[in-house]
């Protein structure tokens, strides 16, 4: 079966659906993209003043150089902000020394630094710290996403690793972002359903017209067979209208024989002489108005005419002289009667055949 018949007739309604559909596909997945990549730059932004942060706490920790592990904690790291979304780690070496608050630094006393830095990724990031240059990275902790700002520096010859983690969500739970996600989420899915909506609705509506269309083709095409068929019958009515035609000369007398032989009677015969065809014209064009369809007009000569009407009662009944009055009108200064004669039986027919033998032939 072929595309189009599956599709139907007028497939404009499914072919915009399919359509709308790949290109909401789309534009969702570029407007995914895209917010992300806009997460992804306030987490940028957030990170690099996570990093200044991370920087000034560096600069308190170098300003005294005879600070054990114990008055650093004490005086500098526990007097730092710190919740569950939001917290300091603090290394020697490989030793935990420092997380969050004591209570945290109690739970991984005694453990390395790579016990809590389990990850893959936190495994990175630790290990790849510069010394006193503080970087950034997303880790992953305990199946939660941080922004990890860290330094690696030496204090009284030992390396110490200072880290402060913010979790993922705690940014961008931020009120005013989520302000501002909420209208963009809004504003994309009213555009998104205006891009789906409206060419549906169109194309509803155009393939409802097409429909329409075709009811209104098939009436004009029902309508233009009728007419057609009208006009066959007129034009068939109009060749066998004696009123629109002028028949041969050598139909004359054919004519009269089919009257003998059906025996129509009374027939009324009329030669009416002309001057030239132009006269012979303007007669046959005043008959058309004065001469009813029962009357037949003939060629006879270069320029004659002969009338035959057939079971005439009204027109001229068995009077001559009514018949007269009748041609008289239609006869002008350049035509005239040259003979008419009233036929009753088939010796009159006869007498007119003789007169007018020389059409013989149909």
């Amino acid at each position: 079966m072929k595309l189009k018949d599956r599709l139907g007739k007028h497939p404009v309604l499914i072919i915009t659906t399919i359509c709308v559909i790949c290109v909401a596909v789309i534009a969702g997945f570029t407007a995914h993209i895209e917010l992300q990549r806009y997460e992804d730059g306030i987490l940028d932004v957030c990170a690099t003043q996570q990093d200044a942060y991370v920087q000034l706490v560096l600069d308190q920790i170098n300003l005294k150089d005879n600070r054990n592990d114990e008055q650093i904690i004490k005086e500098i790291l526990e007097t730092m902000d710190a919740s569950s979304n939001h917290y300091w780690t603090f290394s020697k070496d490989q030793s935990m020394l420092f997380v969050k608050d004591i209570t945290e630094t109690n739970k991984y006393k005694g453990v390395t630094a790579s016990t809590y830095y389990m990850s893959d990724s936190a495994k990175e990031f630790i290990d790849g710290l510069i010394q006193n240059k503080v970087a950034h990275k997303t880790i992953n902790i305990n199946d939660n996403d941080y922004i990890a700002s860290g330094v690696l520096f030496e204090y009284k010859n030992e390396p110490y690793r200072l880290c402060l983690l913010t979790q993922r969500g705690a940014l961008l739970d931020n009120n005013s972002y989520l302000g501002v996600k909420t209208q963009m989420t809004t504003l994309f899915v009213v555009l998104l359903l205006i891009i789906v909506l409206v060419p549906m609705l169109m194309a509803y509506y155009i393939r409802h017209m097409l429909f329409k269309m075709d009811v209104q083709k098939d009436t004009i095409d029902t309508v233009n067979r009728r007419l057609s068929k009208i006009n066959q019958k007129l034009m068939e009515s109009d060749l066998h209208d004696t009123r629109n035609n002028l028949w041969k000369q050598k139909a004359i007398i054919p004519f009269l024989e089919k009257i003998t032989k059906r025996e129509i009677y009374p027939v009324t015969f009329i030669h009416i002489k002309c001057r030239n065809i132009e006269s012979r014209v303007k007669f046959i064009e005043r008959a058309v108005y004065i001469l009813d369809k029962h009357v037949l007009r003939f060629e006879y000569g270069a320029c004659d005419i002969v009338l035959i009407a057939v079971n005439i009662t009204t027109f001229i009944k068995i009077d001559e002289k009514r018949a007269m009055d009748k041609i008289n009108i239609l006869v002008d200064d350049n035509s005239s009667v040259e003979n008419i004669q009233l036929v009753n039986n088939e010796a009159d027919i006869s007498k007119l055949k003789d007169r007018y033998k020389q059409s013989k032939a149909v």
